[in-house]
């Protein structure tokens, strides 16, 4: 799941390297050291962790968990999670990982597969979705992860500016042009307030790729990133250009966020702690979580939402069959190669991942529960009404093409997306550029169809 991307990210490392005793000369205890990205906004992967280590432990007598937070962005985070995976002696035994990356690790040789060890967990076949299994499964059929949660993205509203506006709720469009009429309207209609906004800057990594470009994407006529057919990335095209017109409208009409608050880092938080429990925004383009702050025990309370804010699909271009779209992604905590104690790694992803540890991270992010339990479990959805609505979205959602060269091909339309955001090409321009980078980012043009 991209949040803010979508998400937190972990880390578990043996003091000094992967499968080192924390002290040799204490019979044989071990110190397990967990070490995950913090926000002071998002403080539910912390709370479970915590959770957690307490059943670990009682379970393990002889092994510690040490929970380190680490704080900064997710591209810092993932920085600091390659250095360490540079070498055997500092590489993580295990971590929580988005899906997208998971490819990218196994075809590095970084991550173990866990399939001897899924068929004793009488949880993976009762409990996860073959939908969700899939989530983690590399390029050669095995198993790299267990899913910690899944998400699926559409648009919030705000239903008070639409009241002012004159718009109706509930709110159903179903062509992009209805989405930027109601921008427009917003614009026009209601002072001081941001009609439009979405992810669309570097400095929001996948966030931008998915919850704002693919978005758009594909939802075009036969719009997608890569070819499975042909086994193939493609190279811009009309459904690409035009993508990026949407997004260049957003920006060159000011319907969207002033450029400093499209830049900052901190954009999620603005939007779900200020803009919309002030009425200061009129639709967001996002995932399934937003809504998680503003429950109780949210770190922005707010027991007005359910009746001020709305959610609704987002269409397809020109309201082509199906006549939404979604994408969805989520995180998975995996194994790293390296580590000698792969049966003691494996017990504690069991552990987090179990029902409890579940039920108390999906219902405090918003997640969609990756368990079957847990979604049927009447507290899952006790205190968001919209859970239902974001779980149909898998209806009409789709996954991004998790390939290895992937990370690469989101940074090359997250670079189309700033450069649109910020107004240095046109569309057409940044298609162009991003034509011209694609062949190296994924490894050659004979891995590129041209368009």
């Amino acid at each position: 799941m991209i949040r803010r991307l979508a998400g937190s990210l972990l880390a578990l490392t043996l003091v000094a390297g992967c499968g080192a005793d924390s002290d040799p000369n204490a019979s044989g205890s071990k110190e397990l050291e967990v070490v995950y990205r913090v926000e002071p906004s998002w403080p539910y992967l912390q709370k479970m962790l915590g959770e957690a280590k307490k059943q670990y432990e009682a379970a393990h007598p002889g092994i510690k968990i040490k929970l380190t937070a680490v704080q900064g962005t997710n591209e810092q985070y993932y920085t600091k999670l390659a250095l360490l995976n540079r070498s055997a002696d500092s590489a993580p035994d295990l971590y929580f990982h988005d899906t997208f990356q998971v490819n990218a690790d196994v075809a590095a040789g970084k991550l173990a597969p866990l399939d001897e060890y899924l068929t004793k967990w009488p949880d993976w076949s009762a409990q996860f979705p073959d939908s969700v299994k899939q989530a983690a499964k590399g390029g050669d059929g095995k198993i790299y992860g267990v899913p910690i949660s899944t998400d699926t993205r559409g648009l919030w509203y705000h239903k008070d500016v639409f009241a002012q506006a004159g718009l109706p709720v509930p709110w159903e469009p179903k062509t992009w042009n209805d989405v930027l009429t109601a921008a427009r309207t917003i614009k026009q209609k209601v002072s001081g307030v941001v009609p439009f906004s979405m992810y669309s800057a570097k400095i929001h990594g996948e966030a931008s790729t998915m919850q704002g470009f693919e978005m758009l994407l594909y939802g075009t006529p036969g719009g997608t990133l890569y070819d499975d057919t042909q086994k193939k990335w493609v190279a811009g095209g009309k459904n690409f250009t035009d993508a990026l017109t949407f997004v260049n409208t957003v920006y060159r009409e000011e319907l969207g966020p002033k450029q400093a608050d499209a830049h900052n880092a901190k954009l999620g938080d603005k939007i779900n702690l200020e803009w919309f429990p002030t009425a200061k925004l009129g639709i967001n383009l996002d995932g399934a979580w937003a809504s998680s702050a503003w429950k109780p025990g949210g770190v922005k309370p707010w027991p007005e939402w359910t009746q001020k804010i709305g959610w609704t699909r987002m269409p397809t271009q020109n309201g082509e069959e199906p006549g939404a779209v979604s994408m969805s992604g989520g995180w998975v905590m995996a194994m790293s190669s390296y580590t000698q104690h792969k049966q003691e790694a494996f017990d504690f992803i069991t552990v987090a991942a179990n029902k409890e540890n579940s039920m108390s991270y999906s219902v405090g992010t918003g997640d969609l529960a990756p368990r079957k339990d847990v979604a049927a479990d009447p507290k899952y959805s006790a205190d968001n009404p919209s859970v239902k609505f974001w779980t149909d979205l898998a209806a009409v959602t789709h996954y991004r093409p998790a390939y290895e060269a992937y990370p690469k091909v989101s940074a090359q339309v997250q670079e189309a997306m700033e450069a649109i955001t910020t107004g240095s090409q046109t569309p057409e321009e940044a298609t162009a550029a991003y034509v011209k980078a694609l062949p190296t980012a994924v490894g050659g043009a004979d891995k590129v169809l041209a368009r």
